[in-house]
């Protein structure tokens, strides 16, 4: 490897990281809701909640991203260790993602492409927004609010999310697997479309799905784990097709989950919020009954 090699790689992860930790830190203080005080909740940003498809869903799609963005001036230490955490396993992956190419490519079969079939799927939008649409329709046809949300929410968070991850792919243009170059073969900054592994699409869009659905049917035992059960097998099936270093499935999955849960916290109902003010009528008159849930 030559020595400009060697610079432009390392520029490469440079910006990349760089571009990573703002984004999730700042989508990690969104999902705490932006601006925090101490101790007090803050569920909710008095953004309105989506309903309907018309102009004022459509820019909140730049207000939120905006949120996201500029949230970083807000982050404490818990925000901080969350981004940490997330840059960090990224690193520590790359310094296996070639042993974990070679253990899936050593260990194909007809289960695991059956697997990786259904984890493509999820994680493709060409698939993923049609059962969202009718969800929309389902919950426009039976005044169900709460399918109308989700599935706008949803799309949002997928739109959003693949916003982001396509700006970190384009910062550092790193090579994929069956490309037959190695894993730390970065081309840096530009706007070709070839040599965009890093982080995986796939698997962002995935659980930026799934995150908003999570968060919504909450109340379903069931909705959360097959959810992220599927999001978590489109990762799995970009770095068993050879499409994706394990690397970028992990980030890619992580600006997803963000992201996702940023966009519900931001439209949360205001009767959501963990803190609640009811006046109270008694023998002694009317007073105020503070309450909070944990």
């Amino acid at each position: 490897m030559t020595l400009l090699t060697t610079c432009r790689n390392l520029l490469s992860r440079s910006i990349a990281a760089t571009t990573v930790v703002l984004l999730l830190a700042g989508n990690s203080v969104a999902v705490e809701g932006g601006a925090k005080t101490a101790d007090t909740p803050t569920v909710g940003t008095g953004a309105s909640q989506p309903n309907r498809i018309n102009v004022e869903y459509v820019k909140g799609y730049l207000s939120d991203a905006g949120k996201i963005v500029l949230s970083p001036a807000s982050w404490d230490k818990s925000d901080w260790l969350k981004a940490g955490l997330v840059v960090g396993t990224t690193a520590g992956l790359f310094l296996v993602d070639r042993e974990a190419r070679n253990l899936t490519q050593r260990n194909q079969g007809s289960l695991g492409d059956a697997g990786a079939t259904i984890g493509n799927a999820f994680g493709n939008p060409l698939y993923t927004l049609p059962p969202l649409g009718l969800l929309y329709l389902y919950g426009h046809v039976y005044e169900d609010g709460k399918a109308r949300r989700a599935s706008l929410l949803a799309v949002e968070s997928l739109a959003l999310s693949g916003a982001f991850t396509w700006t970190v792919k384009l910062a550092d243009h790193r090579h994929r697997p069956y490309s037959g170059e190695s894993a730390s073969t970065w081309d840096g900054p530009g706007f070709k479309t070839g040599d965009t592994s890093f982080p995986s699409g796939h698997t962002t869009a995935a659980f930026s799905v799934a995150a908003v659905l999570a968060e919504e049917y909450g109340d379903n035992s069931y909705v959360a784990p097959i959810a992220y059960g599927l999001a978590t097998l489109t990762g799995l099936a970009r770095v068993y097709d050879n499409q994706h270093w394990a690397s970028d499935a992990f980030l890619g999955g992580a600006i997803g989950y963000f992201v996702g849960k940023a966009v519900v916290r931001y439209h949360a109902a205001a009767g959501s919020s963990a803190l609640k003010v009811l006046p109270t009528v008694s023998q002694q008159g009317f007073g105020m009954l503070a309450e909070y849930r944990f």
